[in-house]
């Protein structure tokens, strides 16, 4: 069975020269000390996934990020970002460039290694039913989703979060819910951080939303 390529754009050699060695066990994988090399081995040498610092030289992390969602060649490869900068800005950012997950500095290796294991999953998953929900269409074979007819588009972790949360419409959704379908690794305190950023995104993409996606104190969310 073919095995899953990684692509890892890391300006610190040891930790590059860690992920090499630990992610090497179970995926093909290829490395980037800057995010102008990154973006060519994106484009170029086809990674199921990429591993992405903030810090980099030459070009950040962030902007790294955008140039890679706004190719048509490299869209939709997913984005995992890895960074020492860890605030709740920093998250935010990080995922309104289009990063389908992010994970601060130091990491847990299981953790790193459950949520790409997850994002690959998302991604090598099964074709399902179309959902509709009022305007709200949603085709998981294609990835696509529109509202009243106009297409929106979505990274990888908005569409499968927007996806469960119309499946379950009029259901409270919990968080830990969402984690278990979305991340599939249980709940994570990064992880529970980031739920609410997606939903934000997926509000500002999608301004109908704002009605439809309803925040349930203390709970989840509840779509209507």
């Amino acid at each position: 069975m073919e095995r899953h390529r990684i692509l890892v754009i890391e300006d610190n050699a040891d930790t590059r020269k860690f992920l090499e060695v630990m992610l090497g066990k179970e995926f093909e994988v290829i490395s980037a000390e800057n995010g102008v090399i990154g973006i060519d081995f994106a484009r170029n040498r086809a990674p199921d996934l990429i591993l992405l610092d903030i810090m980099l030289p030459i070009l950040s992390g962030y902007d790294t990020c955008s140039l890679l969602k706004k190719d048509e060649r490299t869209k939709h490869i997913p984005i995992i970002f890895l960074s020492a900068k860890n605030t709740v800005t920093d998250i935010t950012h990080g995922l309104t460039q289009g990063a389908d997950d992010y994970i601060p500095k130091p990491f847990d290796y299981k953790e790193l290694l459950a949520r790409i294991q997850a994002r690959l999953r998302a991604q090598d998953g099964t074709a399902t039913q179309p959902i509709q929900v009022g305007d709200l269409k949603i085709d998981p074979a294609a990835r696509e989703v529109s509202f009243g007819g106009k297409r929106a588009q979505l990274t990888l972790t908005e569409f499968d979060i927007l996806r469960f949360l119309a499946s379950k419409a009029g259901q409270v959704v919990t968080r830990d819910e969402i984690l278990k379908e979305v991340w599939k690794d249980g709940k994570t305190k990064t992880n529970d951080r980031t739920i609410d950023v997606h939903i934000r995104a997926l509000r500002k993409k999608i301004p109908p939303l704002q009605r439809h996606i309803i925040s349930i104190y203390g709970e989840g969310y509840k779509y209507e």
